[in-house]
């Protein structure tokens, strides 16, 4: 006689990369079949299950509190049958609020925050767990992109490991890019993505990424929207493993809700520069109990990430955001007290620029947006930055600065206490890369940078709103 699976033996059946079917029946006997997204296991013998469309499912409850449940385990396609009694339902506490993440999750993919809400958590007693069918040539499949799975052991000699790499990062910028490539070396996050919160408080944005074909650096997304946003908006982690489809099941609502002309059109959030993403775990990166930015990891496989990997990935963006607070206040200080490294070394020579071969970049104040050759490069702060050096270099030639003095210049429109002017250089050296702009930034010693115009740029301002 074998063992009777346990709850524990499910538990990817309860990530949602495929829907659950419950079952109940009413008094007399009728059935209701439907879906649910997520089942949530509460403890060794309860599951929680979300009480969002259960109208009918709400009233066979009241009628027989008896409910039957088939999981699937995306892996090896074994299927389990949970027969549950229903115990309570609860409208608040810890149960509740990890339903509301995931239900918030689901809205925040088609801009449904107002439609998708958690009314209640109903919590079900199981009283047997059956497997009704397992694919025995599906054992030990690897699933693929996903980041292999570790003990907590391993996890943490590891997570020492990428500890002793950022501490001999000499500055922002290479501890960005040595986090985002240690993650992938030593835990299999392939595909990784760091954005910080903008000066309004209301936008992040992208400062680095790895492992997409497009970096992707400046865009931004709003605190709220998206999986990221939603991290960055609730201060707490995110994880969903089965992204495809939540996405056709909050279509299909949307769809529905807009035949009955409840909702308008709203727009789809994309899933950025990673084809077939199905696993997204979006941790907020916090110091000194403040919102810093967002770290982000994907995969095409389906619940490619697990608690401990929320667990480590908090580790990580809480080293960055310190990284980044240390930044703003060494480079205050630094500014505040004129230091500096000194005199700048000399710059190479130059070969002589063409005529033929001048750039254009248009500049509107309005936003700070700058465009090259016609084409969107950056905006906001570190257009703004941009814009500025130019000018100085077309007026004076100049091409060595300071940190100190560039973010006094008033046109930068940086907020008096804690500007992400750092960070805004960061973003501005990475986007001119990306673009393989024929401007680059180079930092020559700490605090001084300098500017490199490999061929004549003609600038242009405009006061008109830009499109």
């Amino acid at each position: 006689m074998t063992d009777e699976p346990s709850l524990a033996d499910v538990s990817l059946c309860c990530e949602g990369a495929v829907p659950a079917v419950v079952a109940t029946a009413s008094a007399s006997g009728t059935p209701n079949v439907t879906y649910l997204s997520r089942v949530h296991v509460v403890d060794d013998e309860r599951v929680a299950l979300s009480n969002q469309f259960f109208s009918k499912t709400s009233r066979n409850l009241v009628e027989n509190p008896r409910a039957s449940i088939l999981l699937l385990d995306p892996t090896n396609y074994d299927q389990f049958r949970l027969s549950l009694v229903y115990e309570r339902t609860e409208r608040r506490g810890p149960v509740f609020e990890r339903l509301r993440a995931d239900i918030d999750a689901l809205g925040a993919l088609e801009g449904m925050q107002d439609v998708f809400r958690l009314r209640a958590a109903d919590i079900y007693r199981v009283v047997s767990i059956e497997r009704v069918f397992a694919d025995v040539h599906r054992r030990g499949v690897p699933r693929p992109d996903g980041p292999a799975r570790r003990d907590a052991s391993s996890a943490a000699e590891l997570l020492a490991e990428l500890g002793r790499r950022l501490s001999r990062s000499t500055d922002l910028d290479v501890a960005v890019d040595v986090a985002l490539t240690g993650i992938d070396e030593l835990f299999g996050y392939r595909h990784s993505s760091m954005l910080l919160r903008d000066e309004t408080g209301g936008r992040l944005y992208t400062i680095a990424s790895h492992g997409y074909p497009a970096e992707g650096i400046g865009s931004e997304i709003e605190v709220g929207d998206g999986i990221v946003g939603l991290a960055a908006q609730r201060c707490a982690p995110v994880r969903v493993g089965n992204l495809l489809q939540m996405a056709k099941y909050s279509r299909v609502v949307r769809q529905s809700y807009e035949g009955r002309g409840h909702i308008g059109p709203g727009r789809e959030i994309p899933v950025p520069d990673l084809s077939g993403v199905d696993s997204r775990l979006a941790v907020p990166a916090m110091a000194f109990g403040e919102l810093v930015g967002v770290l982000c990891v994907e995969s095409t496989a389906p619940v490619a990430f697990d608690a401990l990997d929320e667990a480590l990935l908090t580790v990580v963006a809480s080293q960055l955001a310190a990284a980044v607070e240390g930044s703003r206040a060494r480079d205050t200080r630094e500014g505040a007290e004129g230091h500096d490294d000194g005199p700048p070394p000399a710059p190479p020579a130059a070969a002589p620029l063409r005529r033929g071969d001048e750039a254009h970049l248009r500049f509107f104040p309005l936003d700070g947006s700058t465009f090259l050759d016609g084409d969107y490069l950056i905006k906001g702060v570190a257009g703004r930055l941009l814009w500025s050096l130019l000018v100085q270099h077309e007026r004076e030639g100049r091409t060595d600065f300071t940190n100190r003095e560039v973010r006094l210049d008033p046109t930068l429109e940086l907020p008096e206490f804690r500007d992400n002017f750092e960070s805004r250089l960061i973003l501005l050296k990475r986007r001119l890369d990306e673009r393989r702009a024929p401007v680059r930034i180079e930092k020559t010693g700490r605090g001084r940078f300098r500017l490199t115009v490999e061929r004549p740029v003609r600038l242009e301002t405009t006061n008109d709103g830009g499109s």
